[in-house]
């Protein structure tokens, strides 16, 4: 029988972009990563030279320890999204301009957003540090000592990913049958109760996929470092900040690549993790 071309036909131009943008950049990184690459100077191949220089660099262990301190915001997201996400479920009026204030975070732009919470946290004429002095706290130093800097960067992301999940958490809530609510009030369960083992049991699809998601973001996590504090130490910032610093600064694109390889793994491997999980939960 002979097989129908046409759908392939119109996934054609989608693969073809996909393959041209996606697919050949990453083989093209990986084919560098082994290579001497510079931007100054002629390229030769190296084999895994720039991996053991990697994996004996006590930089990029601090970056990569960073990375995975700041999957910390995946939890403290997933909290923020879902507790808006109900709030904003049972609001009877005024349910869509609340929706779209909270979703604004999510379309500003990330230097503007950056810009402005570097001013919030200044340390001498921030407002976050005038609030904590009229509680007799601070100054602290949001900006300039670790691990504030990194708590700080981590705030911000928070605050731009929190409507997102948002509104994930909001189509997962319109698909639980009102009747099953109904049935947990007419139990005597109270809202906390309903929430813990009536909602979270059925929006756990949603949940597998924010957290995963979420934490894939937070590993990759660059812009909010790059403006917030551009100035600190490379020991401060995540993994990403590594890899620009090597390729983008310091043109070795070699060892560049190679970080970006291992950035690519952990990604991969959250990635697989959320399908294996999506998996087991489609057939439980």
């Amino acid at each position: 029988m002979k097989k129908n071309i046409t759908p392939y036909l119109f996934a054609a131009p989608a693969f073809l972009v996909l393959g041209y943008f996606s697919i050949l950049p990453m083989l093209q990184t990986a084919y560098y990563s082994t290579l001497e690459y510079s931007f100054f100077g002629p390229h030769r191949f190296i084999g895994a030279a720039n991996y053991v220089r990697l994996f004996t660099d006590p930089h990029f262990w601090a970056t990569l320890l960073n990375s995975l301190l700041f999957l910390s915001v995946t939890p403290v997201l997933m909290v923020v999204s879902l507790t808006l996400a109900l709030s904003v479920r049972n609001l009877l009026r005024g349910a869509r301009i609340v929706r779209l204030m909270l979703f604004l975070p999510v379309v500003t732009p990330v230097v503007i957003a950056g810009i402005v919470w570097r001013w919030i946290f200044t340390e001498e004429t921030g407002l976050l540090n005038h609030l904590l002095s009229l509680a007799s706290v601070g100054p602290v130093r949001w900006l300039t000592e670790f691990p504030t800097n990194l708590v700080s960067a981590m705030l911000v992301t928070v605050w731009r990913g929190m409507g997102y999940y948002m509104m994930l958490f909001l189509a997962g809530l319109a698909l639980v049958p009102r009747e099953v609510e109904e049935a947990g009030i007419l139990d005597g369960a109270t809202p906390l109760q309903q929430v813990w083992h009536v909602l979270l049991p059925l929006l756990r699809p949603t949940l597998l996929f924010v957290a995963v998601v979420s934490s894939s973001a937070a590993v990759k996590v660059f812009t909010e470092q790059y403006i917030l504090i551009p100035g600190a130490p490379l020991d401060n910032k995540a993994l990403v900040s590594f890899l620009y610093r090597h390729a983008f600064e310091r043109f070795d694109f070699g060892y560049g690549s190679a970080a970006g390889m291992v950035l690519f793994g952990m990604t991969l491997l959250f990635s697989y993790t959320q399908v294996r999980l999506m998996d087991r939960e489609q057939s439980s």
